[in-house]
């Protein structure tokens, strides 16, 4: 059954388009062309499209498009938006952002049921408890603009999750339910790995959905609409994980390799470490070290992570909280030109991998937090760095376990 939103995504993609072929490229039939026509008129009515010439387009006002970016946000992050964007779902987000903790259900069961399972799929909330129901919303700009369609403006409580979080409380689920994931590993399919590659190329601007990318990955078939480059950055991502993951320990020679592989398509400089400072883009407060420095600070990190791997009665707490540290550091060092970010986040899950946990993705609704305590950030805080990994640690472990609230 075509829904009003697949209708706006089409039209938005296609501008121009008629109704029976808007009707094609949502994957319809000609039977379905009267149902089609109709929503189209219930659009145009409402202000959302235009129709000159029968001719199709969003409409030019700011409803409209506010409405278009948040359905095209949740086709580029593999997202349904048919049950995200919604009155209630908006009303539910506005409730966490203004309370910080939403405590008690503040709808019927069925319907909180509902949104909470695809809100915490992506990242998007944290449920802490189930009886009572305790959920936490985690801020997005994205949240942010679903609750500004249909609310209007709303005040946060809580901007930094890390902020908010009870860490004793976090610790002990965190523990918890690494146990309960290690006694079940056995039955578990193999590791997500697709899904790893695509939320971690899609932190550094990769266009492809998480459905292409895995159609790309499994069948070796390019999306003809997306750039050549980002489809090859996807194949030696993966190339450069296969071998790492399960490879040699984490030294010079290893990420060289690593690096030289997932960054094939650089012009210079993969697989070798800078010879020349370098600054983040769009971000002058993240400092980097001379590169003149980079020798020493790369001896201190390898003798670090090959110090934790003599390490094997830490507490999947404490091993979360120095691998975290570890991935911050890396990320500080910046011993490349480009491509630190990715390297670090493959040093993070390779290491937990190693000791018995799924890979780790950055679900999308964690990305905004993540990346302002990374490379957006305006100073280092290894504190609130470790928090933030050790909540996506825990809500990987959910969903690795297929023990997501409420579903």
């Amino acid at each position: 059954m075509v829904s009003r939103l697949d209708l706006v995504l089409v039209i938005g993609l296609y501008p121009g388009l008629s109704a029976l072929e808007i009707a094609r490229k949502a994957g319809k039939k000609k039977t379905s062309y009267g149902a089609v026509y109709q929503l189209l008129q219930k659009l145009k009515v409402e202000g959302l499209v235009n129709a000159g010439d029968e001719k199709y387009t969003i409409a030019q006002n700011q409803k409209a498009a506010a409405l278009f970016r948040v359905v095209y946000f949740c086709f580029g992050n593999s997202v349904d938006y048919n049950r995200v964007i919604s009155v209630k779902t908006a009303e539910f987000v506005k409730l966490g952002f203004e309370k910080g903790l939403i405590e008690g259900l503040p709808f019927d069961a069925k319907t909180v049921r509902g949104i909470v399972s695809v809100l915490s799929r992506h990242g998007f909330a944290v449920v802490e408890s189930r009886k009572p129901f305790v959920c936490r919303i985690v801020y997005s700009k994205f949240l942010q603009k679903l609750v500004g369609y249909f609310e209007g403006k709303v005040t946060v409580a809580c901007p930094q999750i890390a902020d908010c979080i009870d860490e004793a409380s976090l610790n002990s689920r965190l523990e918890k339910e690494f146990s309960a994931y290690r006694r079940a590993a056995r039955e578990l399919p193999s590791f997500d790995e697709t899904g790893f590659i695509h939320s971690s190329l899609a932190l550094e601007g990769n266009t492809l959905t998480l459905s292409e990318t895995e159609r790309l990955i499994r069948d070796n078939i390019s999306p003809v609409s997306k750039p050549f480059k980002d489809c090859q950055e996807v194949l030696d991502y993966k190339k450069a994980l296969d071998k790492f993951l399960h490879g040699a320990p984490i030294n010079e020679e290893a990420l060289l390799v690593f690096h030289r592989t997932a960054m094939n398509s650089l012009a210079s400089g993969a697989g070798q470490v800078r010879g020349q400072n370098v600054r983040i883009r769009g971000n002058p407060d993240f400092k980097t070290p001379d590169y003149q420095e980079l020798p020493s600070l790369l001896a201190s990190f390898y003798e670090s992570a090959n110090k934790l791997s003599g390490e094997k009665k830490l507490s999947a707490v404490q091993l979360v909280e120095t691998v975290a540290f570890l991935h911050n550091e890396f990320q500080r060092i910046h011993p490349f030109i480009d491509g630190n970010s990715r390297t670090s986040r493959a040093i993070f899950t390779k290491i937990l991998v190693e000791r018995g946990f799924p890979l780790i993705k950055i679900p999308v609704g964690f990305s905004g937090q993540y990346m302002g305590l990374t490379k957006l950030s305006q100073r280092r805080d290894d504190k609130k760095f470790a928090l933030l990994m050790k909540l996506i640690v825990l809500e990987n472990l959910k969903m690795a376990s297929r023990k997501l609230e409420f579903e």
